[in-house]
């Protein structure tokens, strides 16, 4: 379950992303009403088995039940992994479409979801998740060679392009592409973090400097290519890492 909205006195609309049919919506009725059977089981971030009626032709459908498999509840009771998992609900509701299956990506948000719940270092999942969702959705920037001459990589300091994509050789940046610095050091973090089994990344050995480059990247090419500017989640995400300081 990655959203829920209000729907009248007692109702929600569900806001699930599955295995087989992707993104759903569906209408829990009465589940506002504490005694209603769905109104424990419909919380964000629950995973479960979901029998609802489809509705040809809508898409806004009618739960039947949900039967919880892990409600994740340790997630629930830390501020900060919550801000990173609502982050990650808001860029799976913001850039898959209805109802077209996409098991490969309900499959890494489940791993991610299961891999921040047991670990201390959340953040670099989420990096590494991001990585891997542009990966799937066909925008994942180019790590490996120049993205303008597709030349080799071989610079100490090596230059990024939000705008075109990917990675630039230094003679491609000398050209006039717009581009910034990124270290040597966090453009192989990063091609370790969309290569290396998921549950290895909180293993890696990563520096604060590391981090934020890592971070700015990302966001910066999210923003660019993806406009995340109506993500709710990122103003909680963005108040709850000031805090761990």
């Amino acid at each position: 379950m990655i959203g829920h909205y209000s729907l009248g006195e007692a109702d929600k609309i569900i806001v699930f992303f599955t295995r087989d049919y992707g993104k759903v919506r569906a209408v829990a009725r009465g589940a506002k009403r504490l005694k209603n059977r769905l109104s424990g089981r419909t919380e964000i971030f629950t995973y479960g088995d979901l029998i609802y009626f489809e509705r040809v032709g809508k898409d806004l459908h009618t739960i039947n039940s949900f039967d919880i498999i892990e409600s994740f509840q340790k997630i629930k009771e830390d501020l900060l992994k919550m801000a990173y998992c609502s982050y990650i609900a808001d860029l799976i509701q913001h850039v898959t479409p209805e109802s077209e299956p996409d098991p490969d990506t309900f499959d890494l948000m489940l791993s991610a979801m299961y891999l921040i719940e047991s670990t201390a270092d959340a953040e670099m999942v989420v990096r590494a998740f991001e990585i891997r969702l542009l990966e799937r959705i066909g925008l994942n920037p180019r790590l490996d060679s120049c993205i303008i001459c597709s030349g080799e990589i071989n610079d100490n300091t090596p230059k990024f392009s939000i705008q075109s994509g990917g990675v630039i050789c230094g003679k491609c940046a000398k050209l006039g592409h717009h581009a910034f610095n990124i270290s040597y050091e966090s453009l192989e973090i990063m091609r370790k973090m969309a290569n290396i089994p998921l549950e290895v990344i909180p293993s890696l050995n990563i520096l604060e400097s590391n981090r934020q480059e890592i971070k700015k990247i990302l966001m910066g090419f999210l923003s660019f290519h993806v406009d995340m500017k109506n993500l709710r989640s990122l103003g909680f995400l963005e108040s709850m890492e000031k805090d761990k300081f």
